[in-house]
């Protein structure tokens, strides 16, 4: 009898991190000005269900930061970070980078279509 070896295992830390990435960024996306603030971010993705502790996220930003998809800058002995276009275009699925996850375009869709349904709640 013979058995075949099941190959390299996944990389489940990467994939991981790409999911952090994309809910980072999906998170400034949904902020006042694209920009936010460590903690905030660290809340915001954990509501995502993509458990991260506030090292983690800072860790992210900064790497989000050297590939040019936010701008990241200490204020107040904090983490803060703007979104700029690029990672923009990445977070909305019309782009995307090595490294980080491509969101769902089906769930962008519902997201917008809830967010309209919620502004005419609203009125």
């Amino acid at each position: 009898m013979t058995t075949t070896s099941p190959g390299p295992k996944p990389d489940y830390g990467d994939a991981w991190l790409q999911h952090l990435r994309i809910a980072v960024l999906r998170s400034l996306g949904d902020c006042k000005g694209q920009t936010g603030h460590e903690s905030l971010l660290t809340d915001m993705v954990n509501a995502v269900h993509i458990m991260a502790d506030r090292d983690q996220v800072r860790e992210q930003l900064a790497w989000l930061h050297e590939q040019e998809l936010v701008i990241a800058e200490v204020s107040r002995g904090a983490l803060v970070a703007t979104l700029t276009e690029a990672g923009q275009w990445v977070a909305e699925g019309k782009r995307t980078h090595p490294g980080v996850k491509r969101p769902n375009v089906t769930a962008a869709v519902a997201r917008q279509a809830l967010s309209i349904a919620l502004d005419q709640l609203k009125r």
